[in-house]
């Protein structure tokens, strides 16, 4: 299922996360304008304002245009008969197949006092990540508008990437080739509205009013809130803290409110350009069903460390928890997960905009939440390559 990015894996410029200040960007010139020359202007008015119009030519940015194509094939040891990985993996989640994981094409404008991106999707991402919306918003990565209304504060309303997680739903741009469960099983996207603070250097902060827990069409009355606060230290270290509150199911209002309360933090540290380690850790709580006193809780964790080979090579690898006994987020045939897992990959970039990525992961559950050959276990293993181009 999950507006912070962290810098790229290993692709010439290394791109952005597409979650790690993918909002935030320089201020563009100030647009001028140019008023309307007299009726009859002199040889000297009128090249003055061709060199005015020039000016304001040069002054307003054109948008930039983008697009990314990300390719898998997935092997689930388990064989399973409905071609598919477990129910709570939202990404590269196709056995046996060649697939198409997402592919988008975008715009962006920057300006000095506007701003916004407008993007579209295919491929089993939107496909399983987008379910419960309505068709005619399936196909929307990004949708959303800016304003500045002051130095440094911005708000922009839309459809737009979320402000929680360490890992976003493009591979090229996250440190695994894979997500971790509790990266897919938080939000990807949002969309509401959001004031970002961002004194561009050590601080961002953004508090946002957003329509639920991963929601574009919204099915009841309950609004959610959320914050971000990072904090950059160092040029080596960032720190992130995020926060939801709100209905958390997108439930219709007869059938009562369970609100959910939710906070992730993580972590990014580069000790030197061969190493970068990133750590998270999420907990949620979640008001139990009308009849039923107290909260139902979780929690998540991940460590990823990743050791650059040569410029074009590196390997990953990453430990990670999670634990949803009554299945809040991950339910399963056995109620919900209790898992740790495991993964190592390997990154190639053969031209600057091509990335070749592999990768290898196993989960242990303490039940028996996988199905092998139609007998119950609690393991399960994949091996996934994928393929990325940046256009």
């Amino acid at each position: 299922m999950k507006l912070i990015h962290i810098s790229g894996i290993l692709v010439g410029s290394m791109l952005p996360l597409a979650r790690l200040g993918a909002q935030t960007v320089p201020p563009a010139p100030t647009t001028t304008t140019t008023t309307a020359p007299p009726a009859a202007p002199t040889t000297t008015a009128a090249a003055t304002t061709a060199v005015a119009a020039a000016d304001t030519a040069a002054a307003d940015p054109k948008p930039d245009f983008f697009g990314y194509v990300g390719v898998y094939y997935g092997y689930d040891f388990s064989n399973p008969a409905g071609l598919a990985r477990p129910g709570f993996i939202y990404s590269e989640n196709l056995h046996n197949q060649i697939a198409v994981n997402i592919a988008l094409l975008g715009a962006r404008y920057v300006g000095d006092r506007a701003r916004g991106t407008f993007a579209i999707q295919t491929g089993t991402y939107p496909d399983a990540n987008y379910a419960p919306e309505p068709q005619i918003f399936k196909n929307i990565y990004e949708a959303w508008g800016g304003v500045r209304l002051a130095p440094k504060l911005w708000l922009d309303a839309g459809i737009f990437l979320s402000h929680i997680g360490l890992e976003g739903p493009i591979s090229r741009d996250d440190l695994t080739l894979t997500r971790s469960i509790m990266a897919d099983n938080s939000p990807y996207y949002e969309a509401g509205a959001k004031l970002t603070y961002d004194t561009g250097q050590k601080w961002l902060f953004t508090a946002l009013a957003i329509n639920g827990w991963q929601v574009i069409r919204d099915r009841n009355q309950n609004e959610a809130v959320g914050t971000q606060i990072q904090f950059r230290p160092t040029s080596k270290l960032l720190l992130n803290s995020s926060t939801f509150l709100g209905e958390g199911a997108n439930r219709p209002d007869s059938l009562g409110q369970q609100f959910r309360y939710f906070h992730d933090f993580y972590l990014t540290y580069d000790p030197s350009p061969k190493w970068k380690i990133a750590a998270a850790f999420d907990t949620g709580w979640e008001e139990r069903a009308a009849g039923r006193s107290g909260y139902d809780t979780w929690q998540g964790a991940a460590l990823i460390i990743r050791r650059r080979l040569w410029s074009r090579a590196g390997v990953v690898g990453r430990a990670e928890y999670f634990r949803d006994p009554a299945g809040v987020l991950a339910a399963t045939r056995a109620g919900g997960l209790n898992t740790v897992g495991y993964s190592l990959g390997l990154d190639y970039n053969p031209v600057p905009r091509v990335i070749l990525r592999g990768e290898v992961k196993q989960f242990v559950d303490q039940k028996k939440v996988y199905i092998e050959n139609k007998t119950p276990i609690r393991t399960n293993g994949a091996a996934t390559v994928l393929l990325g181009l940046t256009f």
